[in-house]
C-alpha cells in the first residue's frame, strides 16, 4: 500500500521524484513548485482514493451480508445513483452549498433508493430474489441517471464540471472535503467493525442468528445506515464510482473466509489497493489529461457483474 501511495504521489502530468516526495514530508516549502503540487493536488487525492476504496468495499460487504446476495453493492443497488441525483439537485438549486449539506443530500438519496429497491423486490414476484433485487437496482440506477442528465440540460453552465464528477473523478479533492470524508469514514468503519460479529451470524441464516440472540431488524437497520453513510460521503466527494463494492468483497471472501470480523477490515485494505491502482492507471489512458477513475472501475467490474449474474441465474434453475 505504501508503494502504491508513493506512485500515486509521483505520477501525473508532471513527474515528481521519490526524493522530492520525501523532502516534502520533512521539509515542506511553499517556494518549491513540486511541494505545492503535492500539497494542493496529489496528497488529498491519494488519501481520498484510499478512504473511498475502503468505504465502498466495506459497504459492499455489509450489503452482501444483510441481503445474502452476492450481487449486492452500492452501485448495483442504485445507492450511488440515488446519492448522485440528490447531490446534483442540491448543487443546482443551492450552488453555494458544500460539505455536510452535500453529504446529507447523498445520504438521503441513498436511503430513498434502498427503500424503492426493497419495496419493488417484495412487490414483484418471479425468479430468485437475489437476482430480482440486483436487476431492479440496475433499472433504478439507470432511471436516476437519466433524471440526473435531465437536470444538467437545464444547467448548461455547470454541466461540463458535473459530468466529469458524475464519471467518478478523484481529481481536485480539497483538504476541507478530505477532512469531512475522513471523519465520516472513520465513524463508518468503527460502526462496521462493531457490527461484524452480527453480520457473521446473519450470514449463517436468520434462524441461527435469532437463536444466538441477534436482533435481525436492528442489525439490518444499523447495517443499512452504515452502507448509506459510507457510500453517500464517497459520492459527495468524488462522484459515483461503480463496482468496487461488488468486486472486492468476493476477492476478500475467497482469500480470507466468511468471518466478517476479518472480512470487513481486509476488504477495506483491498478496496483501497484496487481503487489506488485504478486511479494510477487512469492517468495513462489519455496522458497528460485526466480520465475519471470511475471509467476504469467500470471496465473491470461490468464483465464481472455479468459473470456473477449468469452464475446466479443458472443456480436458480
Amino acid at each position: 500500500m505504501i508503494t502504491l501511495l508513493m506512485l500515486s504521489l509521483m505520477i501525473g502530468s508532471s513527474w515528481i521524484s521519490l526524493p522530492t516526495v520525501i523532502d516534502y514530508v520533512f521539509h515542506y516549502s511553499t517556494t518549491v513548485k513540486e511541494h505545492i503540487i503535492l500539497h494542493i493536488l496529489r496528497i488529498p487525492r491519494a488519501i481520498a482514493v484510499i478512504l473511498i476504496g475502503a468505504n465502498l468495499s466495506i459497504a459492499g460487504c455489509i450489503m452482501q451480508a444483510l441481503t445474502r446476495n452476492p450481487l449486492a453493492s452500492p452501485s448495483i443497488f442504485g445507492i450511488n445513483a440515488g446519492a448522485s441525483f440528490m447531490i446534483v439537485l442540491c448543487t443546482i438549486v443551492l450552488p453555494a452549498v458544500n460539505g455536510w449539506i452535500l453529504a446529507g443530500a447523498g445520504f438521503a438519496g441513498g436511503l430513498l433508493t434502498v427503500m424503492i429497491v426493497l419495496i419493488m423486490s417484495v412487490a414483484i414476484r418471479g425468479g430468485k430474489v437475489e437476482v430480482r433485487m440486483a436487476l431492479i437496482g440496475v433499472v433504478i440506477q439507470a432511471l436516476l441517471s437519466s433524471f440526473t442528465q435531465g437536470l444538467l440540460i437545464f444547467n448548461e453552465e455547470s454541466a461540463s464540471k458535473i459530468l466529469f464528477w458524475l464519471a467518478g473523478s478523484a481529481a481536485g479533492v480539497k483538504w476541507d472535503e478530505l477532512r469531512l470524508l475522513a471523519i465520516v469514514s472513520i465513524i463508518g468503519l468503527i460502526m462496521a467493525i462493531g457490527l461484524s460479529r452480527s453480520l457473521s451470524l446473519i450470514s449463517l441464516g436468520e434462524d441461527i442468528a435469532r437463536g444466538l440472540g441477534q436482533k435481525i431488524w436492528t442489525v439490518r437497520v444499523v447495517g443499512s445506515v452504515i452502507v448509506i453513510l459510507l457510500a453517500g460521503i464517497s459520492v459527495s466527494v468524488v462522484g459515483p464510482i461503480g463496482f468496487v463494492g461488488l468486486i472486492v468483497p468476493h476477492i476478500t471472501r475467497y482469500l480470507i473466509g466468511t468471518d466478517y470480523r476479518l472480512l470487513i477490515p481486509f476488504a477495506g485494505v483491498f478496496g483501497a489497493i484496487l481503487l489506488t491502482l485504478a486511479d494510477i492507471g487512469s492517468r495513462f489512458v489519455h496522458f497528460p489529461a485526466e480520465t475519471p477513475v470511475g471509467i476504469i472501475t467500470a471496465l473491470i467490474g461490468a464483465p464481472y457483474f455479468v459473470y456473477l449474474a449468469r452464475r446466479q441465474s443458472r443456480s436458480s434453475l
